[in-house]
């Protein structure tokens, strides 16, 4: 058929890092390399295979109060910056938007997290001052 859309959800820090996230940046920026450069062999072989990196920032769902800590129990608490993402439906309605438009990648978050890829892009100096101010834990 030689056709078809792939869709990969990464994260906002496939394109920035941040205190105390290396791992997770690191996997995240990882797709991002495989996944630009799948599409870059995908477009050889034919015009009408996509594919489509979403990277959202917070997104409230129930990942923190799943998530596990260092001795393997559950953290079971929300935190507060997932408290306060985005709706999830809202989100999905955001990234099927994308996903029609065929758009190679989209960040869909709020204004932090979404200011902080284009800041780091566009004025990496000063994200680098901003990002060590940050108290994420």
């Amino acid at each position: 058929r030689k056709a078809g859309h792939i869709v990969t959800v990464s994260s906002v820090m496939g394109k920035i890092g941040t205190p105390y996230r290396s791992g997770y940046a690191a996997a995240k920026h990882a797709l991002h390399g495989f996944y630009d450069s799948l599409r870059a062999e995908l477009w050889k072989e034919s015009k009408n295979i996509y594919v489509t990196l979403v990277c959202p920032g917070w997104v409230k769902t129930q990942i923190t109060l799943n998530a596990l800590v260092g001795d393997g129990s559950k953290l079971a608490k929300m935190d507060k910056a997932t408290d306060k993402g985005l709706p999830a439906k809202t989100f999905a309605e955001l990234m099927i938007k994308a996903i029609e438009q065929k758009k190679d990648e989209v960040y869909i978050g709020g204004s932090k997290e979404v200011s902080a890829v284009y800041l780091k892009r566009f004025f990496p100096k000063l994200f680098a001052r901003a990002v060590r101010k940050l108290s994420v834990r």
